[in-house]
């Protein structure tokens, strides 16, 4: 019998947690997100099982959110490979923590909405430079825009 209840509480617990969120997301509304493009596959594939507080109320880094959605697909979260590209990128591009010194190339060219070469560029330059120890010497790296890098300044590591 001990087993049985060692085996099956996992479960229900999964399921009372995924029902509770489920009442609370219908109380909160994702209006906290950014409108930029994949909020809306972001919003339906997130917010079908927890509320939109859960998203913008923790902030993680980029590595946070990718284990997130590995975590949200272990627990049964359904949705495309390219719905969890959307969810992926929209994350990256609108939530995350930079670590502008780990940072990939990828990663440069959603946060600064620059184009794969120019996120390369950054890259060589940070790794050129030894990394980047504030906010002005982000600013010096090539194809960056200074205007962007002030709206983002709330988002930037220098680790």
């Amino acid at each position: 019998m001990l087993g049985l209840v060692t085996l099956l509480l996992p479960s229900a617990l999964i399921c009372f947690v995924v029902a509770t969120a489920h009442s609370v997301s219908a109380q909160s509304s994702p209006d906290k997100l950014p409108e930029t493009p994949g909020k809306q596959v972001f919003v339906a594939v997130c917010t079908s099982c927890h509320d939109a507080s859960l998203m913008t109320d923790a902030p993680r880094t980029i590595e946070g959110w990718v284990d997130v959605v590995y975590l949200m697909k272990d627990f049964g979260a359904m949705a495309t490979d390219a719905e969890w590209k959307t969810v992926t990128d929209y994350m990256v591009t609108n939530l995350a923590l930079v670590e502008v010194n780990k940072a990939e190339a990828a990663h440069v060219q959603l946060v600064f909405g620059i184009s794969e070469a120019e996120a390369k560029d950054v890259v060589a330059y940070r790794d050129k430079q030894g990394g980047f120890k504030t906010i002005d010497d982000l600013k010096k790296a090539p194809g960056l825009d200074a205007a962007k890098i002030d709206t983002l300044k709330d988002r930037l590591l220098f680790k």
